[in-house]
């Protein structure tokens, strides 16, 4: 009888095992699955800003002679701010007051209407992207879909102090690569938290300025993170949370990233990740939880409010973010 009671029991205690490792495999194929899904997203963007960037540099003729600027197309806001009028095919251009427009400047903003189909063509291609432009060594910004410059950059902002030109400006175009500014910030145009991919533009061996493709933090929290159900949360290298479902911000006691709110123009780079990091947590068993996670390991369990939890890790390889999911 015992013998019985004993092989019941180790059967079960396998049983039990299997089903709790099965249920462990698919909760990590889950989340790999989401991760891959943003990485193709992210790559898609990255190998069309690339492509965008080969472009430019082999097919627009940026050294084509100009004569003047058709003034029934460009305009000076105030008689300083140079702007034109809105129509749905073409791009919004902007250049800051109290700068000479020079012969070459000319060349620039007339020879780069070219890049309006091609700005229009690598939007329908990528639905996450929310908008594409040139910005030269001048300040002279070329910017699709169209926006109001007037209304975000009336102050007459000089735009080469922003992060992606920053980050770009002394950098080599690699083949089959780009720039990540993965850390979410204020986009100067109006469009709220965004992440960019940010290339180089040459032109004849020149450095002639960037070409950024951006991406709203909404359109990826809507994407990927819109369930009401799931705790999906993901992090940075510095455990910081860059987007997550509303459970996920509930059960972590941090609060959902807010939309940015212009109340005046943007003048100065603006980061969104203000929160604390996870390994500051005031739980303890997060902290090490996350930590673990950050050296390398997968899967961990910890405890929160007399309640266990399990969190899985993914990778999103672009971006270098890490994906968690949390299991109650």
């Amino acid at each position: 009888m015992k013998k019985s009671i004993f092989i019941v029991f180790v059967l079960f205690s396998i049983f039990y095992s299997c089903k709790n490792q099965q249920e462990s495999d698919l909760n990590l194929k889950h989340l790999d699955h989401i991760a891959e899904c943003i990485n193709t997203d992210l790559c898609s963007v990255k190998y069309d800003i690339f492509n965008l960037a080969n472009s430019l540099q082999y097919k627009i003729p940026f050294d084509k002679d100009v004569l003047t600027l058709p003034k029934e197309k460009y305009y000076f806001y105030s008689g300083k701010i140079l702007f034109c009028s809105y129509k749905k095919s073409q791009s919004a251009v902007y250049y800051p007051a109290n700068k000479t427009i020079t012969n070459q400047l000319k060349k620039i903003i007339i020879n780069s209407e070219s890049l309006d189909t091609l700005f229009i063509s690598s939007i329908k291609k990528n639905p996450l992207l929310s908008q594409i432009y040139f910005l030269d060594t001048n300040s002279f910004l070329r910017i699709y879909p169209y926006i109001d410059v007037i209304n975000y950059l009336k102050s007459s902002v000089d735009l080469k102090t922003f992060i992606p030109y920053q980050t770009v400006k002394k950098k080599p175009f690699i083949n089959d690569n780009a720039y990540w500014i993965n850390q979410p910030f204020a986009d100067p145009y109006g469009r709220g938290w965004i992440i960019s991919c940010v290339e180089p533009v040459y032109y004849r061996d020149r450095f002639l300025g960037i070409l950024s493709g951006d991406i709203t933090m909404r359109s990826l929290q809507n994407k990927y993170f819109s369930s009401g159900t799931e705790l999906i949360l993901v992090i940075d290298r510095e455990s910081k949370i860059i987007c997550c479902t509303k459970e996920a911000a509930k059960i972590t006691k941090i609060p959902q990233i807010r939309e940015f709110r212009y109340y005046k123009p943007v003048t100065e780079n603006i980061y969104a990740c203000n929160n604390p990091s996870l390994t500051e947590h005031p739980n303890k068993n997060l902290r090490n939880a996350i930590k673990s996670l950050l050296s390398g390991g997968t899967k961990e369990i910890f405890f929160m409010d007399s309640k266990k939890y399990t969190i899985y890790k993914s990778h999103i390889r672009e971006t270098d973010w890490l994906l968690l999911k949390i299991i109650n």
